[in-house]
């Protein structure tokens, strides 16, 4: 009994393996159900080397900035160090949060409002006792900064940029020379991916090209201690 109930487990998780293999290779219902996160190859592609934070800056007529999160009455954690406007990783819903704690409080006209992503590699948030079991060099942590969204004073989109790995990949494909090469001589194709299509009455969220080195990213020593 027990062999028969051992060979039915193995069985079922090769069977649920290979479905998802199968799924996910042809795109034949990797989406299908909320299960299948489990079965397809790429429930884990997402995962970053760097640590995100989002702050988000209000800019006064006089050219003074207010940061407007954490909100002035506290702000929700869900969990460990990082506020609500930290998961929002492509930058939509924070200009909401914009609306709501400028409205509640007091403060000169505003002329724009930025969304702040700020990056640091995450070997930084390692104890300092390990850091120094695993490296010799003193542990000196830097964030690097980017202008993610840009909106007017009453929060109307005005510029979005991709997030700040993003742009940095495609600045080194478009300065690299051996890809200048590349793309001069290669083949241009459109390449689609069977139930992927964009429904029609989607907005169109336009992308700004990869920043440039003069100003829209900046080395700065790192502000706040993280927290453990």
């Amino acid at each position: 009994m027990k062999r028969i109930a051992a060979t039915l487990v193995i069985c079922c998780y090769l069977g649920a393996l290979g479905w998802g293999v199968f799924a996910h290779t042809l795109s034949v219902g990797n989406a299908s159900h909320p299960v299948m996160y489990y079965l397809v190859w790429d429930m884990f592609c997402g995962w970053s080397g760097y640590e995100t934070r989002h702050h988000i800056v209000a800019e006064g007529e006089s050219g003074a900035h207010y940061l407007l999160n954490p909100a002035p009455w506290g702000e929700f954690r869900p969990y460990g160090s990082a506020h609500r406007p930290d998961y929002d990783n492509f930058a939509v819903h924070s200009v909401n949060i914009a609306r709501n704690v400028l409205a509640r409080t007091e403060h000169e006209p505003i002329q724009r409002i930025y969304v702040v992503e700020e990056n640091w590699s995450k070997r930084y948030n390692r104890p300092e006792f390990l850091w120094k079991l695993e490296f010799e060099e003193e542990m000196q942590p830097h964030s690097y900064f980017h202008v993610r969204v840009t909106y007017d004073g009453d929060g109307n989109l005005l510029e979005r940029k991709h997030n700040w790995t993003t742009a940095m990949y495609q600045q080194d494909v478009m300065q690299d020379s051996r890809m200048v090469r590349l793309r001069q001589q290669a083949r241009p194709f459109l390449a689609v991916t069977p139930g992927t299509a964009q429904p029609a009455n989607t907005p169109f969220i336009p992308f700004a090209t990869a920043v440039p080195n003069n100003g829209a990213i900046q080395q700065t020593a790192f502000e706040f201690p993280i927290q453990q």
